[in-house]
């Protein structure tokens, strides 16, 4: 009787460990990934450097959680280096800076979008070799739910979303001088 007590307890026991493992192991084994939800914070923020391309003038956004966007374009030392001494440069004043405010929910689903499209995973080597060729990159920086984010960036799906912003900001700034 006792040998029965303490086998069933012992199989049970087993039974159940096996039972965590197998259940736990398909999640830890899963090849889906698992999805990132940007909490809407003032504190997340994220500083885009976009290349275009060969010949064209690099661009900055600033995307702040609580909802500031800060647009800078031109080719001023300034766009490379905040603190650029080149003062005796002759494209010094070549630079514009561009402010929008949006509510700090359609920023976290601006950040949402560029996590959905990838930023937070690792780079694809696929498309490095492009951006040697001068096709567009771009260098995101910044914070996401406290978490640092550091990335240089050559996918067609994030930069084309970085592209559609920027002409998304260009269309309200006409129409905002149009109406002034």
């Amino acid at each position: 009787m006792y040998f029965t007590s303490s086998w069933l307890r012992l199989t049970i026991t087993l039974l159940a460990l096996v039972t965590c493992c197998l259940n736990s192991g398909c999640t830890i084994f899963s090849s889906t990934e698992k999805t990132i939800l940007v909490k809407e914070a003032p504190m997340n923020r994220l500083e885009i450097l976009y290349l275009p391309g060969a010949g064209k003038p690099p661009v900055q956004i600033s995307l702040m959680g609580s909802g500031n966007i800060r647009l800078r374009q031109g080719t001023s030392p300034q766009m490379a280096n905040d603190f650029s001494m080149d003062v005796a440069s002759m494209k010094w004043n070549d630079i514009s800076v561009d402010q929008i405010n949006v509510a700090p929910s359609e920023m976290r689903d601006i950040f949402q979008s560029l996590v959905d499209r990838g930023l937070l995973r690792d780079p694809d080597k696929d498309f490095a070799s492009f951006a040697s060729r001068g096709n567009p990159a771009a260098r995101i920086i910044g914070h996401l739910n406290s978490e640092p984010v550091a990335r240089l960036v050559y996918e067609p799906e994030i930069l084309g979303y970085i592209r559609d912003m920027l002409k998304i900001l260009d269309q309200n700034h006409h129409a905002l001088e149009i109406r002034n």
